[in-house]
């Protein structure tokens, strides 16, 4: 059920520091309390699709955020090299 990374794997550390891995961290942590605290396991299956489609929608946001402030940055950076390079020419 947990997500296990290799220490070994070239791609450890770019998932540890990603946010999806941190999501997955806590979503799972709270499918484990939900699987102590809900014994009805109808209840607990309803817990189980409640949290994943939380994590679905956690991640849909991230990646929109991380998107939106990269095409900002971008953009940003752009203008600031290019203000730069015709202030040297000029």
């Amino acid at each position: 059920m947990l997500n296990t990374f290799n220490i070994f794997d070239n791609n450890y550390l770019k998932n540890f520091y990603s946010p999806e891995f941190y999501i997955d961290a806590f979503q799972n942590t709270k499918k484990l309390m939900t699987d102590k605290v809900i014994t009805d396991k109808t209840l607990n299956k309803a817990a189980h699709a409640y949290i994943d489609a939380q994590t679905s929608f956690a991640k849909v946001l991230v990646n929109n955020s991380l998107d939106i402030a990269k095409v900002i940055t971008e953009n940003v950076s752009d203008k600031v090299l290019h203000k730069a390079k015709s202030e040297k020419a000029a």
